[in-house]
């Protein structure tokens, strides 16, 4: 934080620690609050001005909570993980409000955003049940503070570096537990902190693209052999996982990034991985095997939850004819589910198990195509980090952006078999690439800017400065 800053600081501070102390009193002596509620309010708001001060801490707290929500917070209402958030949430905004704003970007992703928002408040009007619409919208307006949060404070190559060095070393802890679990008897599927086989699935899919790219941008041995010795743990942990949409996700994701390795030379990589394989193939169980055999014939013949997953499709589509401007309402595709399922599926109430028919169900063709034009968005972001890196540098610029861009096109493929758009790490994503297409068009703007002034040297008739010249 800059000296304008810490300025602005000396005045918030303290305003907040007297409305703090107030709060306390006043819950001390009305409301009679237990000590353990004292305890907790005195410990927020201390994070509350820690998170406030350092803003890129709320961000690493936030990758951390993704493996743990599960854990601490497995009931509705008013969890652990939601209080946790707003005050992640909350540090961040009352830090953009000392530094008025800065860091924040406006641009399409942002205009989207807004558009997405709107619809969703036009859509929740016409909702079968606004309660639990409002809820929904609640939700998505959280998670779009977060991605916010991610494109404002992620500001530098380094801070996206450390965000997805933090994602690789969760995912490998709670890979580790998840396995340890399932040869131990603990569990049937390895499921680790996450505790849903498809959630650690789609987590280690995300953290071996990262794991590649870090690797291909990085010159300290000593953190390539940790990138390359996760992908042993992150292999057998998908496929302990017995999930056949991560399986198909990480072969798509794969041969992306295996392509953009290939392309840079580093065959090392490439072979490592493909012993790693070999070798995992070796030690895995029959009941893996079973389960990967079945993805074609169960698309073949629509059978067993792939069947399923067509039968509820049916459903969404029936939804999004009968009312395809506004659809059902945020959140209410299971509260229609009874209206508009048939037979067997009329009283099996699901979620869509597909984001985009999930979508246009409840907001309409027109809030489909308001989230589509986020992903848009963000991938032409990431796209722009990708080819500015390559021409004018640095490195880290280029892997970061395939990386995000390898990884929101994985999660758009994920999609397809399930509800992705209430994911956090979409949205942390989403987030990143918005910052790193900030970073691509300021690095683009100063290495631009020596051929403007040559450029204008030499249409005045005057010799261009000698460092100006390539």
């Amino acid at each position: 934080m800059n000296s304008t800053g810490f300025a602005r600081s000396r005045l918030v501070l303290p305003l907040f620690g007297m409305g703090y102390l107030g709060v306390l009193a006043i819950g001390l002596t009305w409301w009679h609050l237990p000590p353990e509620a004292v305890l907790a309010l005195t410990v927020g708001a201390a994070a509350l001005v820690l998170l406030t001060l350092r803003p890129y801490l709320g961000v690493h707290a936030f990758v951390a909570l993704l493996f743990f929500e599960n854990m601490i917070s497995p009931s509705e209402g008013l969890t652990v993980m939601k209080v946790l958030g707003a005050i992640i949430i909350g540090g961040w905004l009352l830090s953009m409000a000392v530094r008025r704003g800065a860091g924040l970007r406006v641009g399409a992703f942002l205009t989207a955003l807004v558009l997405f928002l709107t619809w969703m408040v036009v859509s929740l009007v016409y909702a079968l049940d606004t309660e639990v619409g409002t809820v929904r919208a609640f939700t998505f307006a959280q998670l779009a503070l977060a991605g916010l949060m991610f494109s404002s404070v992620v500001d530098t190559t380094a801070k996206v570096r450390g965000v997805y060095w933090a994602f690789v070393l969760w995912t490998w802890a709670s890979t580790v537990i998840a396995v340890a679990q399932y040869y131990l008897g603990i569990t049937s599927v390895a499921a680790g902190t996450l505790g849903n086989r498809n959630s650690l699935a789609g987590a280690i899919d995300v953290a071996i693209v990262c794991a590649y790219l870090l690797y291909q941008g990085m010159s300290h041995r000593g953190g390539r052999l940790a990138l390359a010795l996760s992908l042993p743990f992150f292999f057998l942990g998908l496929a302990l996982t017995f999930s056949r949409s991560g399986l198909i996700v990480l072969c798509i994701t794969l041969a992306l990034v295996w392509y953009r390795v290939a392309m840079e030379k580093n065959f090392l990589i490439l072979a490592v991985t493909l012993g790693v394989l070999c070798i995992v193939t070796l030690i895995l169980p029959a009941a893996f095997w079973t389960r990967a055999t079945s993805i074609v014939p169960a698309i073949e013949r629509q059978q067993d939850t792939f069947g399923m997953r067509v039968s509820l499709w049916k459903v969404g589509l029936r939804m999004i004819e009968d009312r395809p401007l506004v659809g059902v309402g945020p959140g209410n595709f299971m509260v229609a589910f009874p209206r508009y399922g048939r037979g067997e599926m009329r009283v099996r109430s699901h979620v869509a198990h597909n984001t985009y028919i999930g979508m246009a169900a409840e907001m309409g063709l027109v809030g489909l195509a308001t989230y589509l034009l986020l992903w848009l968005t963000a991938l032409r972001e990431a796209r722009r980090a990708v080819w500015v890196g390559k021409r004018w540098g640095p490195a880290d610029l280029r892997f970061l952006g395939v990386a995000t861009e390898v990884n929101l096109i994985g999660m758009m493929i994920a999609g397809l078999s399930g509800n992705m758009e209430g994911v956090k790490s979409i949205w942390m994503f989403l987030g990143i690439a918005v910052a790193l297409g900030g970073l691509a068009v300021e690095r683009g703007a100063e290495a631009s800017r020596p051929m403007r002034e040559e450029s204008r040297g030499l249409v005045r008739g005057e010799a261009a400065p000698a460092g100006a010249v390539r």
